[in-house]
């Protein structure tokens, strides 16, 4: 490799030049989160230039503070790589880990766009915010979902976030030994998988504190309707 780039990452980022298909390209392991750091970083910074503006009014929208988006480094697909092309005009959503980005999800930003989220083949299921998890305290919370975790950061929260009920895997339970206490809040917005998270992941885990939302809401919209006391007060949260 050169300039510290291993072959691969060279390789791909010729094909992106090119505008070549990346369906026969295969990274190793180190060169996933070279990638993955290359996408994230790219969009992150097209999130603050004029053509990134309806995305960082969507996520402004939503209640998000300029900290919190930075803090996650979340972007605006504006010349997308060659395996993010359908993910133009979306907000991209990095999970951080202690190596570099996971993985990359994409969100829509119109009401009426399908999928709602959008990832490359491959991509995987990851826990969004697991860094935090390095970080040893007595409670922490789970959320259905990115932008539910980051509001609860955002309110100084501890919170790490699953990508819905089918998400939850047997294994992540052991993510939260040591907890005293593991605050969920089922969304009750979506017919019922908000409930049937919670109920999931309450059985489960340490010193469950499940609560519902109200009807109709999710954390993200209840905290944008009344505020974080009244949010923090629902939840019970102990600061």
């Amino acid at each position: 490799a050169q300039g510290g780039r291993s072959e691969g990452t060279q390789e791909a980022e010729q094909k992106k030049e090119e505008g070549e298909p990346m369906s026969e390209f295969r990274l190793d392991g180190a060169d996933v989160y070279e990638r993955n750091e290359a996408r994230t970083e790219a969009y992150a910074q097209a999130l603050w230039t004029p053509a990134g503006q309806p995305v960082l009014d969507y996520l402004h929208g939503r209640g998000l503070e300029d900290r919190t988006i930075r803090h996650f480094r979340l972007g605006a697909v504006v010349e997308p790589f060659p395996e993010d092309r359908p993910a133009t005009g979306r907000l991209s959503i990095p999970a951080l880990q202690s190596r570099g980005p996971g993985a990359v999800r994409f969100r829509a930003i119109q009401p009426e766009a399908t999928p709602k989220y959008w990832a490359p083949a491959g991509t995987g299921v990851k826990v969004f915010n697991a860094l935090e998890l390095l970080y040893p305290k007595q409670a922490i919370a789970i959320t259905e979902g990115e932008i539910d975790c980051m509001t609860l950061w955002q309110c100084g929260v501890p919170a790490v976030g699953i990508m819905g009920v089918n998400s939850w895997g047997v294994h992540y339970r052991y993510l939260f030994d040591g907890y005293q206490h593991v605050y969920i809040a089922g969304d009750n917005d979506d017919k019922g998988n908000g409930r049937d998270f919670m109920e999931k992941v309450a059985a489960q885990v340490p010193g469950p504190r499940a609560v519902m939302m109200p009807d109709g809401h999710d954390i993200n919209s209840y905290y944008n309707a009344f505020g974080r006391e009244s949010l923090l007060s629902h939840l019970d949260w102990e600061e």
